[in-house]
């Protein structure tokens, strides 16, 4: 059995390399395609055994969403060609690469290919999770019992217990791992529901989470981070959908804004702007096409953590602009984005404020 693995590697060094230059053929891609959809479903079936996978959004055929997660890397050039492969590979792949590491290679693009699908997919389809999620890691940061390990594709929030060195007397933190499973997402829900009302920020219900994990020892003292916002996320929506409505009505014929009303209401304005101002951002060759998408891509983010809910008020706009300009300093931000970003941000906020006040 080595030995056919071995030639399987071979058989996709040469797939590779072939897939990687001027003339792929239809039989290297099909190679290349079928191992990455391996890679790809092996990776989607252990998050789903890890309860990481959110079947109630994504649907249950991990075949099917393999193929969505892997289908950007596929995407053809004007020549045939395959950029993002030739892009990762830095060109086409040497013969001198041994099949070993080359192989680990794709494994790696193909996991992160995965992750980022995954990512836009919960983002499409839930948006607030995302910002969820994004205060969540915050707190976490900001939390010193806690941290967040990787264990495996998945993310968990766990408990570190500090205790004394014997020689030296010093803390010293060491993951606190209780035996057996993580509790169940809907008793976790039931017990954050009764204290949404005392919890003013992500921080403060992340303090009764953990509460509530220390005080059931037959639970893991850990969570995976992604089931944790949603419970979370979960417990006040519970409670906003019985008590956001008190108080006095101002317009009783017409009914209160839903997250995807919104929701529609900000893409539209963004659209809107995002047509008006590309003469002046691109066609002047003030920014580049791709800069002033990301500009809108975080200015979506932005506005929807403002006026979706659950709200994520400590998202700023060098932490949104962040996350689609990769390694952007604050500094850099500063002096080449903030003028040009803020002031697109308060327009789209104007504009915003305006039509949601006529819906309403």
């Amino acid at each position: 059995m080595p030995a056919a693995k071995t030639g399987d590697s071979l058989a996709l060094q040469r797939a590779l390399r072939v897939m990687t230059g001027p003339d792929p053929t239809r039989r290297a891609t099909r190679q290349v395609v079928r191992r990455c959809h391996q890679i790809a479903r092996a990776a989607l079936r252990q998050k789903k055994r890890a309860g990481s996978l959110r079947e109630d959004v994504l649907g249950e055929d991990v075949t099917d969403l393999a193929v969505d997660a892997i289908a950007e890397l596929f995407e053809r050039d004007e020549k045939g060609q395959f950029p993002e492969l030739q892009r990762y590979f830095g060109g086409q792949v040497a013969p001198s690469r041994s099949e070993g590491p080359l192989t680990e290679d794709l494994r790696r693009l193909v996991q992160s290919a995965v992750t980022d699908w995954l990512f836009e997919a919960y983002r499409a389809a839930d948006r607030s999770l995302s910002n969820q999620i994004r205060a969540l890691k915050r707190a976490v940061d900001q939390h010193e019992d806690l941290h967040l390990q990787r264990r495996g594709m998945v993310q968990w929030v766990e408990l570190v217990s500090q205790r004394k060195s014997p020689r030296s007397g010093e803390k010293t933190a060491q993951t606190r791992r209780h035996p057996g499973r993580p509790m169940p997402l809907e008793a976790l829900e039931a017990h954050l529901t009764g204290e949404v009302e005392a919890a003013s920020s992500a921080g403060d219900l992340l303090e009764k989470a953990i509460n509530t994990l220390r005080a059931h020892p037959d639970y893991e003292a850990a969570y995976p981070l992604t089931r944790l916002a949603q419970a979370m996320r979960a417990a006040r929506t519970r409670v906003q959908s019985v008590t956001e409505h008190s108080g006095p009505v101002v317009h009783p014929d017409r009914p209160v804004l839903r997250p995807e009303e919104t929701q529609a209401c900000i893409q539209n304005t963004l659209s809107a702007l995002r047509s008006e101002k590309r003469p002046t951002y691109v066609g002047e060759g003030k920014i580049s096409e791709e800069t002033y998408s990301a500009y809108f891509a975080a200015l979506q983010e932005r506005l929807e953590a403002r006026f979706v809910p659950p709200a994520d008020p400590e998202l700023t706009h060098h932490g949104a602009l962040m996350e689609h300009l990769s390694g952007l300093s604050k500094e850099t931000y500063r002096d080449q984005h903030r003028a040009r970003f803020e002031y697109l941000f308060r327009q789209a906020r104007e504009r915003i404020v305006d039509r949601l006040q006529d819906a309403v």
